[in-house]
């Protein structure tokens, strides 16, 4: 079967079409409008998905979309909502706006029903219809079928991970009424949920909260308390936490949405400085998931662990699970927040059999036509190489700054090489530089790609985790020789973020880190997304050239040919 899976979240919506259980194309709607985390119905994506594979949409068997009642029914009904509670939610200032959802969100059932409640009895049959209204004509006439937001969440989640046995965790600020679950899933016996906790309980409104009162965006900058927290001291923080697990259950006892905001503006903040504060959340983040997933993986005798669900951007929580004793192997899907669900949502209905994700190359690519014509319009300076990844080798080595487009873009929130800026990880100083150039905060930490044959010479007991950091969604600890050699990608903690590149997923870059390596004697070197900070990843020649010159960085290498800038 030729299937379809739609998310239209709130936040990174996006589309996936799979033939079979191959994935023939995966993009996210941000990538098209250029506003990060774009959510609302994916017409941009999937336009986009029809003009690249060239698939008849009346070739479609069925379609899958994720969330019953997430987004809300009225969002679904009227999309103009969506663009209204986008920007409202990222007005910095208290707003007449800030207040109706908040009394949407927490003080009305709409976020919270149920499986079995009245309004989702309600609201279901009703799902379908108003679909097809957004869908285009070929479509319409289509089977489709709506699929449980975590659920969706754990499906994508054990298929990419390959494990025949393994508990699902999800966890993210909302979805379908809940925001934490525990599943199950088994080879022949499907998903099984375990446990759960209800959104009012949620771990990731608590880093919505922080991120506000921070000064950050919500629902996209809360992997910043991360990168602060590194430089904080959890124990600093003399305040009794919001959350408790009571006989089996989570529960969260302090305030919510712009209560929670005032709270830690009014209260914290007062007393304790950010770096504690983020300090004092991670360690709670991390100390509840790890009691929670250690105690059933007791209860279930299971070995290894999936996650999915935007909570698990969280890497250093990630590093904790593939930490705990006797767990075996943990992965954690590579579009783990709601940009994933398209995916999840088809894997989900069409029980595919778990298998291994080899990589997430499943966007655009663009030939040396095309790329050569972006080239001459932007009037830059350039060279067609017939050897690409040998030159940026030598180009690293030599301690430039390379921008890197080549081949389909990569699904999900991390740059894997692809669509990615390159620099020598020797030198401290070139963090600083980095920051300037891409506008980014100076306390978020850089990562490395590191041969993945070479990972245990780098980081500290990676065979957990080593499917999971071939996409960047894990920490480790770092051995001396990381912290001596490569100063620029360790972290204030002593760990890193490390892409374990492996020559089976990506033959092209996993060449130039061999080569880098001949000539410099390490296979390391600092991999960030290919963007303007705040930006999405660029997708299109064009919106690399163009953020290649304005962020003046030193080279780009762009299909076989090599543009320097012209500064």
């Amino acid at each position: 079967m030729i299937c379809l899976g739609l998310n239209e979240d709130l936040y990174d919506s996006g589309v996936t079409l799979c033939d079979g259980p191959k994935v023939v194309f995966a993009s996210n709607e941000e990538r098209y409008t250029r506003r990060k985390n774009e959510g609302g119905f994916p017409r941009q994506s999937l336009e986009a998905l029809f003009a690249y594979t060239k698939i008849n949409p009346s070739d479609i068997d069925a379609i899958y979309i994720a969330g019953h009642m997430t987004p809300p029914f009225p969002v679904r009904l009227f999309p103009a909502l969506h663009g209204w509670l986008f920007d409202a939610k990222r007005e910095k200032q208290e707003t007449l706006s800030k207040r109706l959802i908040d009394l949407a969100v927490f003080l009305t059932p709409v976020s919270h029903t149920s499986e079995n409640s009245f309004a989702r009895g309600v609201v279901k049959p009703l799902l379908a219809p108003v679909a097809r209204w957004h869908l285009p004509a070929p479509l319409k006439r289509q089977p489709i079928r709506f699929v449980e937001h975590h659920h969706a969440h754990a499906a994508g989640a054990w298929f990419a991970s390959g494990f025949e046995e393994t508990l699902a965790v999800t966890a993210d600020g909302m979805g379908d009424g809940l925001s934490l679950t525990v599943s199950r899933c088994c080879t022949g016996r499907g998903i099984e949920r375990l446990w759960s906790a209800a959104s009012r309980d949620s771990f990731g409104l608590f880093f919505e909260a922080l991120a506000a009162a921070f000064g950050f965006m919500p629902c996209r900058d809360e992997g910043k308390i991360t990168g602060l927290a590194g430089g904080g001291d959890p124990s600093a923080v003399a305040e009794p936490s919001p959350f408790v697990l009571e006989a089996g259950q989570l529960r969260y006892r302090g305030p919510q949405g712009r209560e929670a905001v005032a709270w830690i503006k009014g209260q914290l903040l007062a007393r304790y400085s950010r770096e504690d504060l983020s300090a004092w959340a991670q360690r709670l983040l991390e100390d509840h998931l790890v009691e929670v997933t250690r105690w059933w993986l007791r209860e279930t005798g299971l070995r290894r662990v999936t996650v999915a669900g935007g909570v698990f951007a969280n890497v250093k929580l990630n590093q904790r699970l593939h930490e705990i004793d006797g767990v075996e192997q943990v992965f954690v899907f590579p579009n783990m927040g709601d940009g994933g669900l398209g995916l999840g949502a088809i894997c989900a209905e069409q029980g595919f059999s778990p298998e291994p994700v080899r990589d997430v190359f499943w966007g655009e690519s663009y030939d040396e036509a095309a790329i050569e014509e972006a080239l001459r319009q932007a009037h830059v300076p350039y060279a067609r190489h017939d050897d690409i990844d040998a030159e940026t080798a030598r180009l690293l080595a030599d301690g430039h700054i390379v921008a890197r487009f080549q081949g389909r873009m990569e699904w999900g929130p991390r740059a894997l090489g692809n669509r990615s800026i390159l620099v020598r990880t020797t030198d401290r100083a070139v963090v600083d530089r980095l920051n300037t150039l891409l506008r980014r905060s100076d306390f978020m930490p850089f990562a490395p790609a590191v041969l993945a044959e070479d990972a245990s010479e780098y980081v500290l007991r990676p065979d957990a985790a080593r499917h999971a950091a071939e996409f960047m969604t894990v920490c480790f600890d770092c051995t001396e020789r990381m912290k001596r050699e490569h100063p620029a990608v360790v972290h204030l903690d002593g760990t890193a973020r490390a892409q374990l590149v492996r020559a089976e997923s990506n033959p092209s870059f996993h060449r130039i880190l061999r080569l880098f390596k001949e000539r410099s004697g390490t296979g390391v070197v600092l991999n960030t997304s290919f963007n303007i900070h705040e930006e999405p990843i660029v997708r299109t020649p064009k919106e690399g050239i163009a953020a290649f010159v304005n962020a003046r960085l030193d080279y780009l290498a762009i299909g076989p040919f090599l543009a320097s800038n012209p500064r």
